[in-house]
């Protein structure tokens, strides 16, 4: 089995969790987390990714991830390069984030390690490493977790977000539909076709529907984009 590794949560989650301590302390922790994953997917070989410092995202919606405005961890900017160096993380093309190197390169005999919610619009085995947070009074735990994807379960994951958006990249979905209610309208849909109509109904704006699902999709080859995709749907949509 390949680990296809998201080194840009494993580096985040670590540099975060490390914020007072020596730098040492941090690339240890990264490290053990790094190999833990490894370990507890039983990988052959891996491949780590670190996002590009540009986004073809921001192009299509400048507004994309604007409201990430806190501080990134002290120690964030020395694990990416030990990452690199000693890890062998690769930067993902320009222009590209790491969730578009781990969907590109899944397939049968890869496993995409992430807790990024948007990989599951990806076909294929998943694992999603435990995580905890919360107040001593309120600790909260998610144990590691395995998932296996469909096709149509992924696609499924995707316009359910071009529903209800994502406020993590500060990508707007359609007002009024929120995370109860678009699977349930997502929920007779049997193929990709379907799914496409209810939701371009939902959002009466071609436009604003092409821009929030190019910036949700993940791309699963250096030449894909969504658009691509919209194209075909409309040619073989009913929908006026």
């Amino acid at each position: 089995m390949i680990a296809l590794i998201d080194m840009d949560l494993v580096c985040y989650r670590t540099a975060a969790g490390a914020e007072n301590d020596p730098v040492e302390i941090a690339i240890s922790r990264m490290e053990e987390l790094f190999y833990r994953i490894l370990n507890i997917v039983k990988a052959t070989e891996y491949k780590a990714f670190l996002s590009s410092n540009t986004s073809f995202r921001k192009k299509l919606y400048p507004e994309y991830k604007a409201n990430r405005t806190s501080p990134k961890p002290a120690h964030l900017l020395a694990l990416q390069e030990y990452s690199q160096k000693e890890l062998k993380a690769e930067i993902a093309f320009e222009g590209l984030e790491a969730d578009d190197m781990l969907a590109m390169h899944q397939n049968k005999e890869t496993i995409i390690c992430s807790l990024d919610k948007d990989m599951l619009q990806v076909e294929g085995e998943h694992f999603q490493w435990a995580i905890q947070g919360g107040t001593l009074a309120k600790r909260w735990e998610k144990p590691d977790t395995f998932i296996t994807q469909t096709k149509l379960g992924g696609l499924r994951h995707f316009y359910t977000q071009c529903l209800t958006g994502d406020s993590n990249d500060n990508i707007k979905g359609v007002a009024g539909i929120g995370k109860t209610k678009a699977p349930k309208m997502l929920e007779f849909c049997e193929i990709e076709q379907e799914m496409f109509d209810v939701v371009r109904e939902a959002y009466g704006n071609d436009d604003e529907f092409l821009m929030n699902a190019s910036c949700l999709w993940l791309l699963r080859g250096i030449t894909d984009k969504y658009e691509n995709r919209f194209k075909e749907m409309i040619n073989g949509s009913n929908w006026n």
